[in-house]
């Protein structure tokens, strides 16, 4: 009998955090913006609804879809638990793709690092408390990195993993807008490593499955129907505004911040390179190494967020600084850039401008770019990645737009059977038990606004407006068929308290947030009012309907 192959102790970690996430952190917490965006809508398309024809979306569909199956095969006791727990190893997923794909282009025992201690970092880093719903730049992220594997098969890449390559980029491109370029980032990856030829068959297999899609949504909807949602919402100045300055200028303590890296760039300058003659490639490299010490002091003082867009910025300036013009080292800094560009299109959104949740793909970088730097002080790397990882992991002390976890005791199996194993604080299952009581006095003719988007989700219900989470960037710029719904007499609608009082991360002035809930609010009778919803029904008068810009 052959001797037990040792299991990795790394290994086990990576089970044990995943597992823990899954089985503990996965119940706690729940939140009416975000949690219900993209169920809302995959629920629609369970109940035989089609995107941008029944309902309006702003995005591409793939998300949706994709989320709807899992609807329609996990269980209804428990499902949005069990969607949560899906959401986490699908993000293990993207982790583990990641990093198998950095050791097939350089190999992570020259660096002399496990490849399951880096993805315990990487998944406790880039996750911080961010909730496990479906998203659509997880879901393009993960699709992205399933390409990203099958691109490092280098040396024995074939027709099929070409395909492959192919569809999930796509994939990926068809989650969100920002994702658009992924395709074109492997054609000129693989153009670049494997020829014109390999990418030529590349192009041709991405424009397949692209005009599969064309062929598919213009059988459910027409073309300009489609292009009109998913076109319009943002604009040239948003991408230079996400894209960019975000990186630059953004910063709530900016010039603490650039006095801080303009006086370390300049001590450390000096005693790198004092006795040698001045460089633009030695100032480059100090400012580069300047960025990532200030990275990881602002993880320590609980600025993750903007600390994954000064690492990136570290990593792109060491990048540009190390690549010579020749084709070798063109070849073996282009993996880097690929991640870089992956973790540059998660982070061009308006609600979460941070590549955080691709910050695998820039510690990676980081360990090629820094090597010679890091190498010198191996016990002192484990011990900052060590305490980095609790500092992350202790985000999860306070899940998203909730109170932190002690204060989380009251489980919503009550509610609705989708909630069974969910647990959140008293007053946010005071509000939904409210909510359920509502509409069973109301009957099925009811609107929640401007939030909940959950609602007929959990309650099994069929939305009577085009869109469910009732906010100015959601509704395509038409606000006067939601107002006129919402005006038939048979139809109520529950405004929530919280809207008109005001809650974290809403604008001051109600309207920038909500001009169809705040409409509602000023112009249509109110027939009842409780502690978290007042009722409408009708409108007052027939002013003139307002519109979005």
């Amino acid at each position: 009998m052959g001797e037990l192959k040792k299991i990795d102790g790394y290994f086990l970690l990576f089970t044990f955090i995943v597992s823990f996430y899954c089985l503990v952190l996965a119940h706690i917490g729940f939140e009416f913006w975000d949690t219900g965006y993209i169920p809302s809508f995959s629920w629609r398309i369970v109940n035989g609804e089609k995107v941008y024809e029944d309902f309006l979306y702003k995005g591409p569909p793939v998300t949706l879809y994709f989320h709807a199956f899992l609807m329609k095969i996990l269980p209804e006791v428990g499902q949005f638990y069990w969607i949560r727990v899906t959401n986490y190893l699908l993000f293990a997923l993207q982790v583990f793709f990641t990093v198998k794909a950095f050791d097939n282009f350089y190999g992570l025992e020259k660096f002399k690092i496990n490849k399951w201690a880096i993805m315990s970092v990487g998944f406790v880093i880039s996750l911080l408390n961010f909730p496990p719903y479906p998203w659509p730049t997880t879901d393009g992220l993960l699709f992205s990195s399933i390409a990203l594997y099958f691109s490092s098969k280098l040396n024995k890449i074939k027709t099929f993993d070409l395909i492959l390559i192919a569809f999930f980029s796509v994939l990926s491109a068809l989650t969100k807008q920002s994702f658009y370029l992924i395709p074109l980032l492997f054609i000129i990856f693989i153009a670049i490593q494997k020829g014109i030829q390999k990418a030529m068959i590349l192009l041709l297999f991405i424009s397949f499955f692209i005009s599969l899609f064309l062929y598919w949504i213009t059988s459910i909807t027409t073309l300009d129907n489609f292009l009109k949602q998913t076109t319009g919402q943002t604009h040239i100045k948003d991408l230079f505004y996400a894209g960019f300055l975000n990186y630059f200028w953004i910063y709530d303590d900016k010039i603490q911040i650039y006095s801080i890296i303009l006086i370390a760039t300049l001590i450390l300058y000096y005693f790198k390179f004092k006795n040698s003659t001045f460089s633009f490639k030695k100032l480059f490299e100090t400012i580069s190494i300047t960025l990532l010490l200030v990275s990881i002091v602002l993880c320590f003082s609980n600025q993750f967020l903007i600390a994954s867009r000064i690492a990136a910025i570290s990593c792109t300036i060491a990048l540009l600084n190390q690549i010579k013009l020749s084709i070798e080292s063109i070849k073996f800094h282009l993996p880097q850039l690929l991640f870089l560009g992956i973790a540059w299109c998660s982070a061009i959104s308006m609600g979460y401008a941070f590549p955080i949740l691709f910050s695998t793909g820039i510690i990676l970088s980081c360990i090629v770019l820094f090597h010679d730097e890091l190498q010198k002080y191996t016990k002192l790397n484990v011990i900052i990645i060590s305490f980095l990882c609790l500092f992350a992991f202790s985000y999860n002390y306070r899940p998203y737009r909730e109170q932190n976890v002690l204060k989380i005791d009251s489980t919503l199996d009550a509610i609705s059977p989708k909630l069974k194993y969910i647990y959140t604080t008293e007053s946010n299952f005071n509000k939904l038990k409210e909510l359920k009581q509502l509409r069973e006095k109301y009957g099925s003719k009811t609107i929640v606004a401007p939030n909940m988007s959950m609602t007929n989700y959990i309650f099994n219900s069929k939305s009577l407006f085009p869109a469910d989470w009732v906010i100015n960037t959601e509704v395509n710029r038409d606000t006067k068929t939601f107002i006129t719904i919402a005006s038939y007499r048979e139809n109520y609608i529950f405004i929530e308290k919280s809207f008109i009082k005001g809650e974290e991360l809403m604008p001051l002035k109600r309207e920038k947030f909500s001009i169809i809930a705040d409409y509602i609010y000023r112009n249509f009778n109110k027939i009842e009012e409780t502690n978290h919803f007042i009722v409408y029904n009708g409108q007052k008068t027939n002013e003139k309907l307002p519109k979005i810009n």
